[in-house]
């Protein structure tokens, strides 16, 4: 069996083959020779455990994720987890994974699938909201598939956009990073925004003006007391893309804008929808993608993963 470490991970594949595996991910969500259960969830206080497994034809994964907001006080990642690939026929374990990194890379990919089929082809200014590790990955992953010349983000922690600016210097050396004072500041001054954050109060303000024609990608509110955006940004779209079903139940996000009727049911939409037929984006200038995940994107994720690193010889062989 492999150990697929997070640095391995980062280096297995070109952020574009990120970003395409993710896309046929999407696009294989009712293929019958997949099937991948709703994630469990475990609530302990302010922390929460993930199970998320998932089956295909020739192989199966299964990843358990920890979250604990509090480590970024304690200096340590608020995302960790692991997740093991096995052999479909055999049963037999092949490889285990970071599954806070591989989490990471294909959660940025996923947003880029929706950066992708949503936002101006010619947007050069992406916004981030909440610069920790995922904040981060997407901002690279994003540089890859539209040509960035600066990042605006905004963080409350100074400390993580100093983290994030170095992140970007290090992945993206060609790219400006922008510090901003607030979120306003990062959404007027881009085209495509991307919030990753924990907020239980929107981030994304009840301004319409401030929010018309723009592109937004919610990577964060994974729990139904979650919430990144306002009402405006309802008032202007025709269409919620989705990447889950199960976002309905779990995310703020979702949950709150059906309670108060702010968008029909029926206009949330998977946005395989779109990927297979782009003419239903609409006429609507503005634009919004929330996605909260699913197991079949950590299944394709190992996969690339780990046919790159035995195609390039990187991997760790141990014996159980």
């Amino acid at each position: 069996m492999q150990i697929i470490s997070s640095e391995t991970i980062a280096k297995a594949a070109d952020p574009h083959h990120w970003i395409d595996a993710m896309e046929i991910a999407l696009n294989t969500i009712e293929d019958r020779d997949y099937f991948t259960p709703n994630r469990m969830h475990v609530e302990m206080d302010e922390n929460t455990l993930l199970l998320m497994p998932s089956v295909g034809p020739d192989l199966f994964s299964t990843k358990l994720v920890s979250v604990f907001p509090g480590n970024i006080e304690r200096n340590k990642a608020a995302i960790n987890g692991t997740l093991l690939l096995n052999d479909a026929a055999t049963g037999a374990a092949l490889a285990l994974f970071n599954g806070a990194k591989l989490t990471a890379m294909r959660t940025a990919a996923v947003a880029c699938v929706g950066i992708r089929h949503l936002s101006d082809p010619m947007a050069r200014y992406l916004g981030i909201i909440g610069a920790g590790i995922q904040g981060r990955h997407v901002a690279w992953l994003a540089s890859h598939e539209r040509d960035l010349e600066r990042v605006y983000v905004y963080d409350p922690s100074h400390k993580s956009v100093m983290e994030f600016m170095k992140f970007m210097a290090e992945h993206c050396p060609d790219v400006e990073v922008a510090p901003c004072e607030d979120e306003q500041q990062v959404i007027v001054n881009t085209e495509i925004i991307c919030t990753a954050t924990t907020s239980n109060i929107p981030v994304v303000p009840d301004l319409e003006d401030l929010l018309l024609g723009k592109t937004f990608i919610g990577l964060g509110s994974y729990k139904p007391e979650m919430q990144e955006f306002s009402e405006a940004i309802f008032r202007l779209i025709d269409t919620v893309w989705i990447d889950a079903e199960h976002g309905k139940s779990e995310s703020g996000d979702l949950i709150e804008p059906i309670k108060n009727e702010w968008i029909k049911p029926e206009r949330i939409r998977h946005i395989s929808k779109l990927i297979q037929q782009p003419n239903e984006l609409g006429f609507k200038e503005t634009r919004f993608f929330k996605t909260v995940g699913l197991g079949i994107f950590d299944l394709f994720a190992a996969k690339l993963v780990y046919e790159k690193v035995n195609e390039k010889g990187l991997g760790t062989e141990i014996e159980l």
